[in-house]
């Protein structure tokens, strides 16, 4: 009885949960169908008046070039995945499998840069991209997000999970460290590297702030920064903001459903020692 008691419990905390975690994404899609009018009725109505207005949605299409914001956040996004994949996986191959002087002080020195704030860095960096004259261009924007200290963490946590015996193994047979890492480190932390590429691709996705600072031109802008087109400091377009923010979540929550399985797997991997 304790025990049936114990799992119903545990349910109903689960479904809690999934209640708090849900009902905002289910909040916001509902909103992007109702009328201005429909926004500010009360009482407070939950579901539309009709469920196939889709007149905000072509508005924000109308109002900004939100095709494009959704290509420049693509293209951003996808460069920075592979960069930090290539990066991490190298430097994470490099910290688990060779010892070196101040190996240990260095990799905790890394760890530690996601201890420190984003914005305590932006004036410097701004500086030297203005330098570089890589202001409102894609490169200027990629340019903070090119390399993972999460990245370097998490390649070097699954890299030592792969036996030493097997990178032995492969240098009496001949083989050059680059193939080494190609044919036995790679094939054995897949799941992690697809990680890593889909954490960093929703994570630069999401990115405001170094967007916010470096673009000016509307050509350039990404999708959170279209995001905030439709608000001013005198009052929110609320049907249009949260039609927006549906075709935003869309792409990258379509990424992650499909791709889910390889974060478990990678985060799995990552945690275990041998």
């Amino acid at each position: 009885m304790k025990t049936t008691r114990l799992g119903w419990l545990t349910a109903a905390l689960v479904a809690a949960g999934a209640l708090c975690v849900v009902f905002p994404f289910f909040w916001m899609a509902v909103t992007s169908l109702k009328t201005v009018p429909e926004i500010q009725r009360l009482p407070l109505s939950i579901f539309p008046d009709r469920w196939s207005n889709l007149d905000n949605y072509r508005e924000v299409f109308h109002r900004q070039p939100f095709g494009r914001f959704l290509l420049n956040s693509a293209l951003v996004a996808s460069i920075a995945a592979l960069s930090s994949a290539v990066v991490s996986s190298l430097a994470g191959y490099g910290f688990a499998k060779f010892r070196f002087p101040g190996h240990g002080v260095l990799f905790f020195a890394i760890v530690g840069i996601l201890m420190v704030p984003f914005q305590s860095v932006v004036v410097p960096l701004y500086l030297w991209v203005n330098r570089l004259g890589l202001l409102d261009t894609y490169a200027g924007i990629v340019a903070p997000d090119l390399v993972s200290v999460f990245g370097v963490f998490l390649m070097r946590q699954s890299i030592e999970v792969v036996p030493s015996d097997y990178v032995d193994a492969a240098r009496i047979d001949g083989a050059g460290e680059l193939g080494i890492f190609w044919r036995v480190i790679l094939p054995a932390v897949k799941p992690a590297i697809a990680t890593l590429v889909i954490v960093k691709f929703m994570w630069t996705w999401n990115e405001l702030f170094w967007p916010l600072v470096v673009v000016n031109s509307p050509t350039m802008k990404v999708v959170t920064l279209g995001l905030v087109s439709f608000t001013n400091m005198y009052f929110i377009e609320y049907n249009l903001v949260t039609a927006a923010a549906v075709v935003s979540v869309l792409p990258i929550l379509a990424v992650f459903l499909a791709c889910q399985k390889w974060i478990v797997r990678g985060v799995v991997m990552s945690g275990l020692k041998g």
